[in-house]
């Protein structure tokens, strides 16, 4: 009789405090104001400044749903909550227990959802854009002319590894060449490091050429250059790419002191700028970050690489300082890629022409 008593009175104690707790925490969310933080501290914890927080907030909570109960957390505490948790890439329960957020773990699991939901759908519209017009690409074209004396390039590509968990469905598609599993993103930057078109669909075993020939981007450079729209603009990327009129790759073990080898040294320096555009990314949200391991299905994880992505050029627009030093994008300094992918004839000798009248 006496262990049947005991654990009744120890259900209503841990019934008890569960209330106890809820009722803190209601509390604190509803004195707390992240907005009354100093400024590095708030950009230190949600890696965007007061002002471009603000604008966040006013473009997508229209799209957040809000709820109808005294007990409903407020959207820009679930703003907040998927801030720090792109920020930290810390596991749920340890971004409630924040004394400014204090929610529960399943809490910030619904926010982190829903907010991740609304940001993919709604900012990289206006933030993430690559150059289709003229005018765009001529501006892209200057930028990096004086930042890096190469003509003609428009952006540059690459590809980054963004660890997972193992899924459950298809687990080999995702195992890269380094073991782990993982999304490849393929990224194209400009000259400011500002992120012009991300593809996170793709499974780390996908080599970064396959996802290029697949890419929305590579379609339309090519049918731009066929319909001689286009000649005179490239983006540059590594010698993981085939060689084509609208992306140059550097010479093959060119001759010191000749013309090819200046062209390469001239390419690292512009091309450069993907790497470290992937590093400020990472390191301005560490959810992305290899260490972290995203804890989601394959096809949220993209959406986070998305979201973050977008945030990223949020940042670059209002200004906002990388409180840390970012990392190069060192993925395949021991591992180089081997081109598995080929163009047709025509378009490597073409290729060829071009990047010969470049040099």
């Amino acid at each position: 009789m006496l262990p049947i008593v005991h654990n009744y009175l120890g259900r209503i104690r841990r019934r008890e405090e569960n209330r106890r707790l809820v009722l803190e925490r209601r509390m604190l969310r509803d004195h707390s104001n992240p907005f009354e933080i100093p400024e590095d501290r708030f950009i230190e914890l949600y890696r965007l400044n007061r002002a471009c927080a603000r604008y966040l907030l006013t473009t997508i909570n229209p799209y957040l749903e809000e709820g109808v109960y005294r007990n409903t957390v407020p959207n820009i505490l679930k703003v907040f909550a998927t801030l720090r948790f792109y920020a930290s890439g810390s596991y749920q329960r340890d971004i409630g227990l924040a004394f400014n957020i204090s929610l529960s773990q399943t809490s910030i699991h619904r926010c982190i959802h829903q907010v991740t939901q609304v940001i993919t759908e709604v900012l990289p519209n206006n933030e993430i854009r690559f150059p289709i017009t003229r005018p765009e690409q001529n501006r892209k074209k200057e930028a990096f002319m004086e930042n890096y004396g190469f003509p003609g390039v428009i952006g540059c590509v690459d590809g980054t590894h963004v660890a997972i968990l193992k899924p459950r469905v298809d687990a080999h598609n995702f195992l890269n060449r380094k073991g782990y599993y993982s999304l490849n993103v393929q990224i194209i930057c400009d000259a400011e490091l500002k992120i012009l078109s991300i593809n996170a669909n793709y499974p780390g075993s996908n080599h970064d050429s396959f996802i290029w020939r697949q890419s929305r981007i590579r379609h339309f450079l090519l049918q731009q250059y066929h319909a001689n729209g286009l000649r005179g603009s490239w983006l540059l990327g590594d010698s993981g790419y085939m060689l084509e009129p609208f992306l140059m790759i550097p010479f093959l073990n060119p001759a010191e002191n000749a013309p090819e080898s200046r062209f390469n040294v001239n390419h690292i320096r512009a091309r450069n700028c993907v790497e470290r555009a992937i590093g400020v990314l990472k390191c301005r949200f560490r959810v992305v970050l290899q260490e972290r391991t995203a804890r989601y299905e394959p096809n949220f994880v993209g959406k986070l690489v998305i979201a973050c992505s977008a945030l990223h050029n949020l940042c670059m627009r209002f200004r906002v300082p990388l409180l840390n030093e970012p990392f190069q994008n060192d993925e395949d300094v021991f591992l180089p890629q081997i081109n598995i992918i080929n163009v047709p004839p025509h378009l490597q000798r073409q290729g060829v022409d071009v990047r010969n009248e470049i040099s």
